[in-house]
């Protein structure tokens, strides 16, 4: 929705903008800091159930207790990561672009660890999840790290790798409006690579996610009750003494 609506304003470039693009100018920035935190929460959500989980499954099935503070630093961890998700949607790149940065990085290098953490502790036996679950994680946390260490490459533009000196990488160099990159640019392809890596690290990220499912189907989630005491409901004046509750 965002993309659409920042490629009607003439805000967004249409072909693979940088994910941060979609929000730096109004409305679209505000649909995007919205469906970050949205996400954030989501995935916050899922990292602690994965966790109660993890130790409800193994607390009766092994002597060891190293599993137990590898998770809670693995959920900690992730906590960090949607954290800095919901930042980097709060923080635009024009509005604060250190900050904006920062979040990024945080969110990016953090999910990384969770990732990595995750994927090892999948494979602590009696398995949890199936085996090939357990391998797909494993690849793609692997992919994952090439894609981020390629990504984090690609746009220092000290080291050259892609970006000649003086390319303009982001659709967002201006003030009050976004500038955009010609096709006919020489830098155009090197925006490319990077705006691509950038948005496979991130569904990379996410397809992560979507693999706990297999072990989410294993349990069920029972939501907390609330019980109400009748005698509190009452006026002061009207509830029963302590003798009288006695009787």
């Amino acid at each position: 929705i965002r993309s659409v609506i920042g490629g009607a304003n003439g805000d967004l470039q249409w072909v693979l903008p940088f994910i941060s693009d979609g929000g730096a100018f109004a409305p679209e920035k505000n649909i995007f800091a919205l469906l970050q935190n949205i996400s954030a929460v989501l995935i916050a959500f899922t990292i602690y159930v994965k966790h109660v989980q993890f130790v409800a499954f193994y607390e009766n099935r092994r002597s060891d207790f190293f599993w137990r503070v590898l998770s809670i630093i693995a959920t900690l961890i992730g906590f960090l990561a949607a954290f800095g998700l919901s930042l980097v949607g709060d923080f635009s790149e024009k509005d604060i672009p250190a900050m904006h940065d920062a979040s990024a990085f945080i969110t990016f290098g953090s999910a990384m660890v969770y990732i990595c953490l995750s994927a090892g502790l999948s494979f602590l036996k009696p398995l949890l999840c199936s085996f090939p679950v357990a391998i797909v994680r494993v690849v793609l946390a692997l992919v994952t790290l090439a894609a981020l260490v390629f990504h984090t490459l690609v746009l220092d533009l000290d080291l050259g790798l892609f970006f000649p000196p003086g390319a303009n990488i982001t659709a967002y160099t201006g003030d009050t409006e976004p500038v955009f990159l010609d096709y006919d640019s020489p830098y155009f392809l090197h925006h490319t690579i990077a705006t691509s890596s950038e948005w496979l690290l991130a569904v990379l990220i996410f397809a992560y996610f979507i693999t706990v499912a297999e072990e989410f189907r294993k349990s069920s989630l029972t939501l907390p009750s609330i019980n109400f005491h009748a005698d509190q409901l009452l006026p002061i004046r009207k509830r029963p003494t302590e003798d009288e509750l006695w009787k």
